[in-house]
């Protein structure tokens, strides 16, 4: 006896997997020998999903279903006593590339956050005050004010004052050389390959 299927993930699969079954169907085709034979594959896709414990762990749905259908392709390749080399090869067609940015763009983006934040940092301590709250804890002119117990004029002057400043330091420096200081850093933190 089949257990009952989750209603939760029914409903998660008919608001996050359906929409991405045509294209499924599409990349599927160039995989399979006839309609029938996506057919039972896609079935096979619903059946695999439908039976899980719990989906809360995929981000990606879309990618999530590419996975799960060349999963089930891989597992009958195995199954079979004879594979076509063109159809292992054609299993790329269901990837579904990574939409988040990559290791090095992250890396590369925090390195120039701790510039920046170093910029910052260098700041007389009230024009750093002011521009921080501004600038990075996006508060209004009236909330630094408020929070800083200054008046809004003197915020403003401070703001003025602070993109002066980093405006000097980053034309001493120059974006590409901070961004080059972040490139070394992250240089100097990488593991380091030794000839054998």
């Amino acid at each position: 006896m089949i257990a009952p299927l989750d209603p939760a993930i029914v409903a998660w699969v008919s608001a996050n997997v359906i929409p991405y079954e045509a294209e499924l169907r599409q990349r599927l085709r160039r995989l399979c020998g006839s309609d029938a034979e996506v057919d039972d594959l896609v079935q096979d896709v619903y059946f695999r999903i439908l039976k899980m414990d719990t989906v809360q762990h995929v981000l990606e749905p879309k990618a999530f279903l590419m996975q799960v259908a060349k999963n089930i392709l891989v597992d009958r390749f195995r199954r079979e006593a004879i594979v076509h080399i063109e159809a292992v090869a054609s299993l790329e067609a269901l990837d579904v590339a990574d939409p988040g940015p990559s290791p090095e763009r992250v890396a590369l983006a925090r390195a120039e956050l701790k510039w920046v934040l170093g910029l910052v940092a260098n700041l007389p301590e009230r024009c750093r005050r002011v521009f921080s709250a501004r600038k990075i804890d996006g508060l209004s002119q009236q909330e630094t004010a408020q929070r800083l117990a200054i008046s809004e004029n003197v915020v403003e002057k401070e703001m003025m004052r602070g993109l002066k400043l980093v405006a000097e330091m980053v034309a001493r420096v120059g974006v590409e050389g901070g961004a080059a200081a972040g490139q070394a850093e992250l240089a100097r933190r990488a593991p380091r390959k030794h000839n054998v």
